[in-house]
């Protein structure tokens, strides 16, 4: 099972919440609901010495990396952990299937299934977060910019859609104050000096 939970001694298919691991879970998604972007909670977690997933469930023989993990840095998170973390809907309550496939029983090549055709199955263990923080959650990660050369993002990037095709609204900026570059619906460039 994913950090977060254990496997239920009576019943190995259920899963019962890890109250350790989900206090570090929920903190995560809480953080991301603040606004912190998944290289920014790393960094939180690191400096507040929380054991990152591999080592926390190594040391207690649980999970893939019973044998095998890093013992020399307890602490050190990684942005794409975080990153999955956030985006399992596992911490919801559900239960995904088929998130991989092979074309035959012959090719041996995993291949991610498209998020339409894989199968959900809500309520099928205790919900670490409800429903609706992760939804929020996968809904502010879509529209994050980070900041560049020229300072940090408008505010209001993503959260603006074309009143006519429905898209979103980008503040786009440029360097060079003589020219503006304005990009249509379809993407192409258009500069006006």
């Amino acid at each position: 099972c994913i950090y977060g939970y254990l496997k239920d001694p009576g019943d190995p298919s259920h899963w019962i919440i890890d109250p350790e691991a989900a206090q570090v879970a929920r903190r995560i998604f809480e953080l991301s609901m603040s606004g912190y972007g998944p290289q920014q909670i790393a960094g939180i977690l690191r400096d507040s010495k929380v054991e990152r997933p591999s080592y926390y469930l190594g040391m207690r023989a649980r999970g893939n990396n019973k044998n095998c993990f890093d013992r020399n840095h307890p602490y050190d998170w990684r942005t794409s952990v975080v990153s999955t973390i956030l985006s399992r809907k596992e911490y919801a309550g559900f239960t995904v299937n088929r998130k991989t496939y092979t074309k035959s029983y012959r090719d041996k090549k995993m291949r991610k299934t498209p998020k339409e055709a894989q199968l959900e199955f809500p309520d099928t263990q205790e919900a670490i977060i409800p429903l609706e923080t992760w939804q929020t959650c996968q809904d502010l990660r879509k529209t994050v910019r980070k900041p560049d050369g020229m300072g940090p993002p408008n505010p209001l990037t993503g959260k603006l859609f074309c009143a006519d095709c429905g898209s979103i609204m980008y503040h786009h900026r440029n360097r060079n104050p003589k020219k503006s570059v304005y990009f249509t619906v379809k993407g192409e460039p258009r500069i006006q000096y």
